[in-house]
């Protein structure tokens, strides 16, 4: 696996950095919320019901089989007469993972074995609208509702629902990293049943809050899943006292995906590594609610790091520095230049973060006995119905009276009190004129030397600052433009006043 080179760049300066400033963070919320204060034992109880009411049965295995076994089927049916070029439609997602639940979804992805390069997007958009076609016809026969084709996704999907079984499909082309990813993730999840557990809880909680929908910008399955792993390979509740008292700390419930990978990828080498892994956390005796706590708690002190490159590497189970797109970054096990996190933009982690932190303050209500467990579990289980906050205002005709005068809300004079203060105190100084075409006069931009009264001698620089050059006497020296765009072809302004009575006098 070539792409996992570049775990090298984990223990580069900046990625030590953030780790240092995550480290701050995660203390100072530990020991804000006083997390070793508290009694978990009716948290469990409650978590455990929950865990206990969505985690899949035999039937849900086995309805979810005999769906791929019917679009294999579906498939002979489109491509029979090229028995060479028959596709296999296989699972993989949160079915493949084990940690699915009753309700979840199925992704399946058509594959051609004869394939050995990539599938260009066309033609898969081709392969996905023969498939839409025959669902539509299974559709009239009541067996297939709600055929939807989602050509303009970054990976384009065909959805449907089962009505026999009640089970909504995603149908994609070629998805062979997120089969790979799967299958490694399910062997993973052996080794410690926390992992599996935590994730059904979390997806559970993220699905009432409506923040597991890609076309939402929010979380997807195999994020939430990668979140929580992460969480399992440093999962130390106690770090403030770890790094100060202790000195010592729990080994991780999860190892750093790097040791399981050392023969590659392949998912047989991986689950032979996996066997001295199993039970590597036992040693860890967080429960199960005190993880779940502390998932949230460890999110919300990060919020404001995301912005900063802040990002999630699995391989070596830690916080790296890394230049990537998205709002949220979490690297791929597979891919580690791919952030499965993507399609949260900054609107998404938004909404993200508002239903973390009123999680946040949920539980420890709860742990404080203010609510009960029906009221803590209706509030993180059952769905929320999301109210879109009002748009923030703009601020910038907004106006507080000062001892000084009128000011904006965010400190900055307003631009009509600036320019005129300005004009006042240069007006008659004549040595130098220079347009100062940034500044505003009441929300319009204007040239200030189409009137000779209104001339400013300074400039106003991108930043708001006014920068004066005077002469060793004191007296005003006008002022030197700091950038090419303020300078313009202007002419000269006429000679001031008193120079002209001495030339006339002369």
């Amino acid at each position: 696996m070539d792409s996992r080179s570049s775990v090298s760049k984990e223990n580069t300066k900046s990625s030590k950095v953030i780790r240092k400033k995550v480290k701050n963070s995660e203390s100072v919320a530990l020991q804000r919320y006083k997390i070793d204060s508290y009694d978990f034992l009716e948290l469990d109880k409650l978590l455990d019901d929950v865990y206990c009411s969505v985690r899949p049965v035999t039937a849900n295995y086995d309805t979810r089989k005999d769906m791929v076994k019917f679009l294999n089927a579906i498939a002979f049916d489109i491509y029979g007469e090229y028995v060479d070029s028959i596709p296999v439609l296989e699972a993989y997602g949160s079915f493949v993972m084990d940690t699915f639940s009753s309700q979840s979804d199925l992704d399946v992805s058509i594959n051609f074995g004869n394939e050995t390069s990539e599938i260009s997007r066309e033609k898969k958009l081709q392969i996905l609208e023969r498939f839409a076609e025959k669902l539509r016809s299974l559709q009239e026969q009541g067996r297939i509702r709600s055929v939807q084709a989602i050509w303009t996704a970054t990976v384009p999907i065909l959805r449907f629902v089962d009505e026999e079984i009640a089970v909504e499909c995603d149908l994609s082309v070629d998805s062979k990293d997120g089969i790979l990813s799967s299958q490694i993730i399910e062997i993973i999840s052996r080794i410690d049943d926390r992992f599996q557990k935590l994730c059904l809880l979390i997806k559970h909680w993220a699905k009432a809050h409506e923040v597991n929908d890609t076309s939402q910008q929010t979380l997807n399955s195999l994020s939430i899943t990668l979140l929580v792993a992460h969480h399992l390979q440093s999962s130390i509740s106690n770090l403030f006292l770890l790094c100060v008292i202790t000195q010592t700390q729990d080994p991780p419930i999860l190892p750093p995906f790097s040791l399981l990978f050392k023969d590659g990828v392949d998912p047989l080498n991986v689950e032979k590594r996996s066997h001295s892994f199993l039970n590597w956390g036992q040693q860890n005796k967080e429960s199960l609610s005190r993880l779940f706590v502390t998932f949230f708690v460890k999110l919300q002190s990060v919020e404001f790091l995301w912005g900063k490159e802040l990002c999630v590497s699995l391989l070596n189970g830690l916080w790296i520095s890394k230049t990537i797109t998205g709002s949220i970054k979490v690297l791929d096990i597979i891919d580690v230049s791919n952030n499965v996190a993507r399609c949260v933009t900054g609107k998404g982690a938004k909404k993200v973060y508002r239903c973390i932190n009123k999680t946040v303050e949920e539980l420890f209500e709860f742990l404080d006995g203010k609510i009960n467990a029906t009221h803590l579990r209706d509030n993180l289980f059952t769905h929320q119905a999301f109210v879109e906050p009002p748009e923030e205002e703009d601020h910038h005709d907004k106006r507080v009276c000062s001892e000084s005068g009128y000011r904006t809300r965010t400190g900055r004079w307003r631009d009509e009190e600036r320019c005129r203060k300005l004009r006042e105190k240069y007006a008659g100084n004549s040595y130098v004129f220079e347009e100062v075409s940034k500044v505003p006069r009441c929300g319009i931009r204007y040239k200030p030397l189409d009137d000779a009264c209104r001339q400013v001698p300074l400039n106003v620089p991108e930043n708001g600052h006014l920068v004066q050059h005077r002469r060793h006497d004191g007296g005003f020296g006008g002022a030197k433009a700091m950038h090419d765009h303020g300078e313009i072809d202007l002419p000269p302004p006429p000679p001031p006043y008193g120079r002209v009575y001495r030339v006339y006098c002369e």
